[in-house]
């Protein structure tokens, strides 16, 4: 017979019956966890202290296995394993030394890169042990997981009006000793095609020791020259470790190299040097990396020297000569009085310098100057900013040609973006580049002839580096380091700028990709030799990827005289069928341009000269050349604060961008500042959102009519709440001709300012409460009503308001939604969701 329940046992159901408090919950699941790790802590502390005790123990390794090993060879293995075994030992081993010997040989392994880290070891004491005969024996076990043996992947890369699809299969382990075979495959607008293959293996089970054979087909557009570049040809190189860590490649290239494809208004340097040449060389790099972080270094030093040799002696070719290249960067941190640790500010600095020094083949005395496709180039988003790709040194009308000697360099101090902490990789960045490119000229600007001229000649144009002020850019930029790549946004402005030469000014949207790209030597517009390592990622100089430089900076750049000017036909780049010249009129009097600026037309001199406001005659000011109107953005911020004034049709003609952009991105910041991160979402709500309403939009807009109508979308009698007859209603089912997508975008951007306002007052006052609802309401009505009167005159949609403000409040309540919302979790809401 069952008992009456208690009032303790009601008690007990009522306490079962309630759900837990969130916070109860986590308090004891985080002691939970404290104490198991007090647990672990306390195991791994007496493993420790018995290792200790007995880590003089003699002791033998009688035997070695690798488990899970499927696909790797036995002799692989072995080779690596077999020095450990007590039988190949002259006497036996202490226990600290047969503990460290077995995992330097499991580091060891790891660096093959074919089995999953990590490499579990165990050790177990043989059953063949006997203590009173001797050491006991050790059996080792190690327990590993092979990678994936195939990798395929394919993708689309675009960007900069370029686009590529590419595919790359990784064949790991290939005959079982850590052989791997890698084919790559790329096609798009600018790199037509390129195909590459490499096979590498390494030396006597070594993983610092590597064998690398390659060969490469490919057909790349140059638009800074006006050609196109097809290559074909294979390297075979030597890669090892030094034992301080620097890294060496010793190999030999072998390539076939046609500039064909040219333009109409290819240079006549350019016309000169197409059809085939062979290339035969054999290069040497060095380089040691001491940095805390490719991308984003706050300490240490990197140090790179290139070497290479190509057609001299048993080489042959058609090309001969010596190049060299060095290359440092350094990095330290900038203490700050008051702030312990790491502050999150640094400085780096960076230094490259190249020479290309011609040689005479053995039938031949006379050395062979420099090819187009063998020079250096200067300028880029990613290599020296503030200029257009390739837009410093010699220039051949609109085609850069490169140059033979170079020097270039940069300072960077990096900040911590406020409320976001050091301890994000991201960072706000103040920059000054530099350089210089020059042909080599002798000491009277002639073309070399004999190799006593070219020893000259290379004494002359070292110092002419140093011969007034180099090309000098200057900006701001927001930087963030990604685990695999760099983003940055930079605004240059270039300081001192030569004749011919082409800058950048404006805003520069850069990617830097820190994974060695199989085929990215095709894209890069100063070659290195196939099969090389990459340059460093560091942060001045980056190979660039980017190859656009289109046009001109200013309208009067198009007309500088300097180099290849259609005035002077016979200045060249270098002489053709004898005739002497030089770099687009180096060897005319008329046209020079030596490189001391404030000579011939050029600008003054100077540091006052450098932050000076002295331009070129007729260059356009700064902010017409970059589309920046300030009375356009003021006209178009008043009509959306005040959105019951009759709206004037042309108000979107010029598509102006600026200001649109602005507004999203003090959006972004304002939401920052109040501690909720949402750049992201911003980012893809807004793209998306814009092509998505540009879409419908533009298929509810009626098509362009020439017949006059009586209610037609002007300043004096629009009224967008009429509805048209039937006689006036256009078809539907296409494309508007007014709407464009950057007018969409500029309408969406400008209406976005009363959701501004809101998220700057989310500064000071939370969001997540009834006020914060009323206002961002009353915010997504102001932008929807705005952005509806705007698309219904800008596409002359007349009695669709309604229908156009739907898909207009969706877009706006999502931004509304951010701002309410914390990442952090506070507010109203927030409180209730932790209560239910």
């Amino acid at each position: 017979m069952s008992s009456p329940l208690s009032a303790d046992d009601e008690d007990i159901f009522e306490r079962l019956q309630q759900r837990a408090d969130p916070k109860v919950l986590e308090e004891q699941q985080q002691a939970v966890n404290e104490r198991v790790r007090a647990i672990y802590q306390k195991a791994q502390t007496r493993l420790g202290e018995l290792i200790d005790q007995n880590s003089t123990l003699p002791c033998t390794i009688s035997s070695i296995q690798v488990l899970n090993a499927n696909h790797t060879r036995r002799g692989f293995l072995e080779r690596i394993f077999n020095p450990l075994l007590s039988s190949n030992q002259k006497r036996p081993y202490t226990l600290s030394e047969a503990l460290r010997e077995v995992s330097a040989r499991a580091d060891r392994l790891n660096k093959f890169d074919i089995f999953q880290q990590p490499v579990s070891v165990y050790l177990d004491q043989s059953p063949n042990t006997n203590i009173h005969t001797g050491p006991p024996n050790l059996d080792v076990y190690l327990s590993v997981k092979e990678k994936s043996r195939i990798l395929l992947k394919t993708g689309t890369d675009l960007g900069n009006t370029e686009g590529s699809a590419y595919g790359n299969l990784l064949w790991r382990n290939v005959f079982g000793g850590a052989e791997n075979f890698n084919l790559n495959a790329s096609l798009g607008t600018r790199t037509r095609s390129a195909y590459q293959a490499t096979f590498e293996t390494p030396i006597l089970c070594d993983p610092g020791f590597w064998l690398e054979i390659g060969g490469i087909a490919s057909s790349t557009q140059k638009p800074w020259a006006n050609h196109e570049e097809v290559s074909k040809g294979g390297w075979g190189k030597l890669r090892w470790i030094g034992q301080s860590g620097n890294r060496h490649e010793l190999g030999y290239n072998g390539f076939w190299r046609q500039m064909t494809g040219l333009a109409e208004n290819a240079s006549q340097t350019i016309r000169a040097d197409s059809g085939d040449s062979v290339k035969s060389s054999v290069f040497h790099s060095w380089y040691q990396d001491c940095r805390d972080s490719p991308l984003l270094p706050s300490r240490g030093y990197y140090a790179k020297v290139f070497n290479e040799l190509a057609g001299w002696g048993p080489l042959k070719g058609d090309v001969c000569f010596w190049k060299s290249e060095i290359e440092a960067q350094g990095a330290c941190p900038v203490p700050i009085p008051g702030i312990k640790g790491d502050s999150g500010i640094s400085f780096t600095t960076g230094l490259r310098a190249g020479l290309l020094y011609p040689l005479a083949f053995d039938t031949d005395s006379r050395p062979q100057l420099s090819r187009t496709n063998d020079r250096f180039f200067l300028g880029g988003p990613t290599d020296v900013r503030g200029f257009r790709l390739c837009g410093l040194g010699p220039h051949d009308g609109t085609d850069a040609v490169g140059g033979d000697v170079y020097a270039a360099g940069s300072a960077n101090l990096l900040l911590p973006v406020p409320r976001v902490g050091a301890d994000k990789p991201l960072r706000l960045q103040a920059f000054v580049t530099g350089g210089r490119l020059l042909p080599l000229r002798t000491a009277l600007k002639g073309v070399p002839a004999t190799s006593s001229e070219v020893k000259h000649s290379i004494v002359s144009t070292i110092s002419e580096l140093g011969n007034g002020l180099p090309s000098i850019a200057a900006g701001l930029g927001l930087v963030y380091a990604h685990p695999v790549a760099r983003f940055e946004l930079n605004l240059s402005l270039p300081l001192v700028l030569r004749k011919g030469e082409e800058g950048r000014k404006g805003l520069q949207l850069v990617f830097i990709s820190y994974r060695h790209h199989p085929i990215m030597a095709q894209y890069y517009p100063q070659q290195q030799p196939y099969g090389s390592q990459a340059s460093a990622q560091n942060l001045q100089f980056y190979p660039s990827s980017y190859g656009s430089v289109s046009g001109h900076t200013t309208p009067s750049q198009a007309t500088y005289g300097g180099f290849g000017a259609g005035s002077n036909p016979a200045a060249q780049a270098y002489p053709i069928g004898g005739v002497g010249g030089g770099y687009g009129g180096f060897g005319s009097p008329a046209t020079a341009v030596s490189g001391r600026m404030g000579e011939q037309g050029g600008l003054r001199t100077g540091w006052l000269a450098a932050f000076g406001t002295e331009g070129y005659d007729g260059e356009p000011p700064l902010l017409e050349e970059l589309g920046v109107n300030f009375e356009h953005i003021r006209t178009k911020t008043l009509t959306v604060l005040n959105p019951f004034a009759r709206i004037d049709q042309h108000l979107m003609d010029d598509s102006d961008l600026y200001g649109a952009l602005l507004y999203i991105v003090l959006y972004g910041t304002f939401l920052l500042l109040s501690g909720k991160v949402f750049y992201g979402y911003i980012y893809g709500v807004a793209v998306f959102g814009t092509v998505a309403l540009h879409l419908i939009l533009s298929l509810m807009s009626p098509a362009l009519d020439t017949t006059p109508t009586s209610n037609a979308a002007d300043p004096s009698n629009y009224d967008p709440h009429h509805k048209p007859s039937f006689s006036d209603a256009s078809t539907a089912g296409h494309f508007s001709a007014t709407l464009t997508f950057p007018r969409s975008a500029s309408v969406l951007g400008y209406c976005f300012l009363p959701l501004v306002l809101t998220s700057l007052a989310g500064i000071v006052i939370p969001m997540d409460t009834m006020f914060g609802y009323l206002l961002t309401t009353a915010a997504v009505g102001w932008c929807t009503y705005s952005s509806s009167g705007m698309f219904c005159v800008v596409a002359r949609m007349r009695g669709m308001r309604g229908l156009v403000a739907y898909p207009l409040a969706l877009f706006y309540l999502v931004f509304g939604i951010m701002g309410i919302f914390s990442s952090r979790g506070s507010g109203t809401l927030a409180a209730k969701t932790n209560a239910i």
